[in-house]
């Protein structure tokens, strides 16, 4: 796989990733976070995937109202396209997973998911709920309900089915019921024994002209409205602009938007709940009022705010703490312990008080001995004494105290151990296989969660003004870069080492066949000595010996390349090939790829050191392959893997000479509206397949497809789709070459295709074009976009809209097969 390796820092109004410095935070900011000490009301907006949430309403609810407000979004986007990169399937759900908490920074709201797997489009919410299993995601709303407690529930789709995606829709049927459900003790009532029954007062559908067919028929009248185009004097921004940034952090969807001023009116159907006024609001009591001694906290509150100094935060300090004096007095709840992390916040804030703790290297493995730095400066004349710190999670003390002066930097330098059985960082919806629809997490109170906690931690107890204060500071990876400055990142607990295969897939094509595969060893610490060992499937061998699979003292970021002569067996099928090397006596079984990107901090996934092997009776024709990018996919590894030479092409500087070399050329996803050479250089193609050549185009979108007629006879993109990946697919012209040369295609090979059988088909074409197959699914017309084939010249072309990017990873032996015979010309054998 190819990943992008760079680190950018960009700072903007307010820092929306840790890869950066911290944040500086001024006076005016911490007036308006005080501010919203004064309100208990609680939003929850819900829809179905990251860049689903409405950022104008998060941050209008947010910084103009002051009220607090949160985004569940269903799944985690894993199913959907990346434009950025590579990355797709659990690595593209970490990458939205960390926009949108990069979004949550911009405009202040708390970020939640549940266990649902984005599986790809959907038309319908019975679809949706057959892969999810219903009952278990509405679990994981009735939870994040009962442990936000919401006043107001907002869904960002309707009810309605065949209007939008069905995870959409689904994701409203979903907010509904649960309203209803998280105030019965008798639904789900094992979540109890964890948190309390909640009941929302109402619930609201935040519509728009966009789900109406025609402007017209949205009629605005009989709707609530919301004007979210204000502007924060103490922010210096509109909520719309504030909302343009947040919405912006979507950068694997093309989401980047332009800021706008002025009024932006929000529109909300009432579903539910005991008023119906014309405020969206009405009937919440924004006060403390609800609460024992509520009269006592907004007096404190109010005293606060009226005191407060922009030129002096820390006389703001005491009050503060007789704020949070009389909310720890407080029975539990979800106000309480998020109004006392504010408190907390701001307290160190006023004192202009800085926290680091951070190692030099990015990760250490269980076992490792590591040395680690706290910073602490205290920067005002508030009275600050360090009193204790502790690691954890191992309640580890340290021997650090004494007076933190004004603007003196303490600094302690300390060892900490890993214990042994210390568990990988790896997100924790990944740490088990997941069925289709549903991720698998046995810790009911990790459900909901965004991300990990940080793996190591320094709990310090600070004395300020005295008054005892307790907080968490997470271990980062700290670093300087000439260019970039200081860099900030996560820290991981990590492998010793990754096993990494060089495909995903090692296609045999008849049995018995002997074929190279490549591992790499990749040492993450040093001194790192080994044996690699491999577990294959039943009947199949492995021709290297052992003794020239060993390494030894490997340090950091060093590698080691194996080359392996496997002899596949003699039944065909797809097996797992398993790979670990045991050190110090553990065996380390594992891969680890980091994902870094400059908008959000760098991620890490650890799985199993595997590669899926797959013996079919794939013949190809032809030797060379160009290959022209578009959004990231990894159809070239299956390329290679196949047998194939892949060259990639530089479109705009290759000559129809050079391209004459080639046996077939791929366009790789959406290449036509993400590559602007393509959108250029296009005809390049034609001449290439006059004489004689074979040009494939994988599927594009009608979004930002310029209005140029790029293929060489007329055809219309559309957004036809069949979601249901066992739909069947008939033959349309079954003696055609493309189904019998040189591989002889039938139904068989259309089994055990994952996530759908093929997306954006093209609706109307040319005579010159041959439909090849066609399908629907359930309750829908016939397709018959999927695949055409047209001659051309002395060459051929075929567009497709089969989802190949997502069978040749998943190893669908007939994928293989129908895609050797795309590429082979239109000469019979």
């Amino acid at each position: 796989m190819r990943y992008i390796l760079s680190i950018l820092i960009t700072i903007s109004f307010v820092s929306f990733s840790n890869a950066q410095v911290k944040e500086p935070v001024p006076a005016s900011k911490i007036l308006h976070q005080m501010q919203k000490l004064k309100n208990t009301t609680r939003v929850l907006y819900l829809a179905a995937h990251p860049d689903d949430e409405n950022t104008r309403f998060i941050a209008y609810v947010e910084n103009g109202k002051k009220f607090d407000a949160a985004y569940l979004s269903l799944t985690r986007g894993d199913g959907g396209q990346n434009v950025i990169g590579p990355e797709l399937r659990e690595g593209l759900g970490l990458i939205r997973t960390q926009e949108l908490l990069a979004a949550r920074e911009i405009d202040g709201g708390k970020q939640f998911f549940t266990r649902a797997n984005d599986f790809g489009y959907s038309k319908n919410p019975d679809e949706t709920f057959n892969k999810w299993g219903k009952d278990e995601v509405l679990s994981d709303v009735v939870w994040t309900i009962r442990n936000f407690q919401p006043d107001i529930i907002v869904t960002r789709f309707n009810k309605t089915p065949g209007i939008t995606h069905g995870h959409h829709t689904a994701s409203a049927i979903l907010a509904h019921e649960a309203f209803n459900m998280s105030g019965d003790k008798n639904a789900f009532p094992e979540q109890l024994e964890l948190t309390n029954t909640w009941q929302p007062k109402k619930i609201y559908w935040n519509t728009s002209s966009w789900f109406f067919r025609r402007n017209e028929d949205f009629d605005k009248s009989q709707y609530i409205t919301e004007n979210a185009g204000g502007f924060s004097p103490l922010l210096g921004i509109s909520y719309t602009e504030m909302a343009a940034l947040s919405r912006s952090r979507h950068k694997s969807q093309a989401f980047g938007t332009a800021g706008s001023r002025g009024d932006e009116i929000e529109y909300f159907e009432y579903w539910e709940g005991p008023e119906n006024e014309k405020d969206l609001f009405a009937g919440v009591d924004h006060s403390w009022n609800n609460f024992k001694n509520g009269k006592a906290i907004q007096k404190a509150i109010e005293q606060l705010i009226r005191n407060f100094k922009l030129s002096n935060p820390e006389a703001s300090i005491d009050q503060l703490f007789v704020v949070k004096n009389l909310i720890e007095k407080l029975d539990d709840s979800a106000i309480k312990k998020d109004k006392l992390k504010a408190i907390e916040q701001l307290i160190l804030k006023c004192s202009g008080f800085y926290h680091l703790l951070y190692h030099d290297n990015p990760y250490a493995s269980p076992g490792d001995e590591i040395s680690i730095d706290l910073e602490l400066v205290n920067r005002s004349n508030a009275d600050i004494q360090l009193i204790s710190t502790k690691i954890l999670p191992t309640n580890e003390e340290l021997s650090v105290s004494g007076d933190l002066d004004n603007n003196q930097v303490k600094l302690e330098s300390f060892s900490v151990n890993i214990p042994n059985d210390f568990p990988y960082s790896n997100p924790y919806w990944l740490n088990d296989p997941s069925a289709n629809g549903l991720y698998k997490v046995d810790n009911q109170k990790l459900i909901g969660k965004a991300e990990n906690q940080a793996a190591i931690k320094a709990e310090v107890t600070l004395n300020i003004n005295g008054n005892n204060l307790s907080f968490q500071t997470p271990l980062k990876y700290k670093s300087s870069d000439r260019i970039n400055g200081e860099i900030i990142q996560p820290f991981y607990i990590i492998p010793p080492l990754s096993i990494e295969f060089a495909e995903e897939v090692s296609i045999f094509t008849t049995k018995n066949q002997e074929k190279e595969i490549s591992i790499k060893i990749k040492a993450l610490k040093d001194n790192v000595s080994g044996v690699l060992e491999l577990k294959l499937p039943s009947a199949w061998t492995a021709e290297t010996p052992q003794n020239d699979l060993t390494f030894e003292n490997l340090v950091r970021n060093s590698t080691k390349d194996f080359k392996i002569k496997i002899k596949s067996g003699d039944k065909e099928g797809k097996f797992d090939l398993n790979a670990f090397v045991k050190i110090d006596g553990k065996s380390i079984d594992k891969s680890v790829q980091e994902i870094q990107y400059d908008h959000i901090p760098n991620q890490i996934i650890i799985r199993n050191a595997q590669q899926q092997l797959v013996l079919a009776d794939v013949k190809i024709k032809g030797e060379k392959i160009g290959y022209i990018e578009g959004a990231g996919d990894a159809v070239d590894e299956a390329l290679l893997a196949m047998g194939y030479q892949v060259d990639f092409i530089d479109i705009e500087n290759i000559s129809v000479d050079e391209l004459k070399k080639y046996d077939a050329i791929i366009a790789g996803i959406r290449a036509y509206n993400v590559n602007a050479s393509l959108q250029i250089h296009y005809g390049k193609m034609n001449e290439y397949m006059n004489s004689g050549g074979v040009y494939m185009v994988q599927y594009n979108t009608t979004y930002s497809l310029p209005d140029t007629d790029f293929w060489p006879y007329p055809l219309n993109l559309s957004r036809d789709r069949i979601t249901v990946e066992e739909a069947s697919l008939e033959f349309i012209n079954p003696d055609h070459l493309s189904l019998n040369y040189p591989n002889e295609i039938t139904s068989k090979d259309f089994e055990g295709w994952v996530q759908e059988r093929g997306l954006y088909f093209p609706d109307n074409w040319n005579s010159n074009y041959v439909p090849i197959l066609a399908g629907n699914d359930p309750g829908e017309s016939t397709k018959r976009g999927a695949l055409l084939i047209a001659d051309y010249g002395k060459g051929k072309f075929v567009y497709t809209g089969l989802s190949f990017f997502r069978e040749l990873p998943a190893g669908v032996p007939g994928a293989y097969r129908l895609l050797a015979n795309l590429l082979a010309n239109k000469s019979t054998p």
